[in-house]
């Protein structure tokens, strides 16, 4: 147990320490509902959203996005967290109005994720919201 609590924190400092967010970043946090189709395991959901949707919403939208899965709290078992980071606010508002909607820029870079979109309705629906926030 303590080899794993050590391991654990070894993980977490590297991490804290290699990886920042910059001063006037943008970031989401987005907190989903998952509707799983059929036989889909919420596993297979996971997998597909970290191997496939993930890098082509960084393409498209030109952020970094990270999957977060529910560990315990007010969330519940068939949630999923996302982190979407943007450069800045410019950035995300190149793809998104001031009313949260997809502009142009958004609905060109969806048409981008059309494939990907259509892969995943096959294993699912997600719904939630999100929270913008701007880094400090």
């Amino acid at each position: 147990m303590k080899n794993l609590l050590l391991a654990a924190f070894v993980m977490i400092s590297h991490a804290a320490i290699s990886q920042s967010i910059p001063k006037g970043a943008l970031v989401g946090v987005h907190t989903f509902t998952v509707k799983l189709n059929g036989n889909t395991t919420q596993k297979q959901v996971e997998d597909f959203i970290n191997s496939k949707w993930i890098p082509a919403s960084n393409a498209a939208y030109t952020c970094e996005a990270h999957m977060m899965k529910f560990v315990r709290g007010e969330a519940g078992k068939s949630k999923l967290g996302m982190i979407v980071i943007y450069k800045n606010e410019a950035t995300r508002n190149k793809y998104y109005g001031a009313d949260g909607k997809l502009n142009a820029g958004g609905k060109a870079a969806e048409a981008k994720m059309k494939p990907v979109n259509d892969e995943f309705a096959k294993l699912g629906t997600l719904s939630g919201g999100y929270t913008d926030w701007l880094v400090q």
